[in-house]
């Protein structure tokens, strides 16, 4: 893999608050399913607001996470603090213990070469901000 792409949950806010990272998993791989994603939950893995990272698919198995860009990438799943209703910052929707985390996954991925966004695929709000591949490698 040499490049991850970086999601949003398009949640409302206040979703996911109270919710364990397993319980989050859970409800998006819920979601994936009843879209018909064949392996369910299409994501590697998501990291909630306090930083905590949770495996999804393997790393070695192709993602569902961006239509025509799945081979090749990994899709990480940012669970938003609250709804994001337009392209921003990164801090407005998200927390500096996520963008710790994040920084420390990808130091621990050999070869990723590029970060991106959803929104660099598709016209989506997805992530909630413009990625500069440089502000994460």
């Amino acid at each position: 893999m040499r490049e991850v792409v970086l999601h949003c949950a398009a949640i409302r806010t206040g979703q996911f608050s109270h919710m364990s990272p397993f319980q989050v998993f859970a409800t998006v791989n819920r979601w994936h399913t009843e879209r018909g994603f064949k392996n369910g939950f299409g994501y590697h893995g998501l990291f909630m607001p306090d930083g905590t990272w949770y495996s999804g698919r393997p790393l070695t198995m192709i993602g569902a996470h961006v239509l025509g860009h799945n081979t090749g990438t990994l899709g990480f799943l940012l669970i938003e603090s609250q709804q994001i209703t337009h392209i921003a910052q990164f801090g407005d929707w998200f927390t500096s213990a996520q963008a710790l985390a994040v920084k420390a996954k990808l130091r621990d991925l050999d070869g990723i070469e590029k970060v991106s966004g959803h929104n660099d695929y598709a016209p989506k709000l997805c992530p909630g901000f413009h990625v500069q591949s440089g502000d994460w490698l």
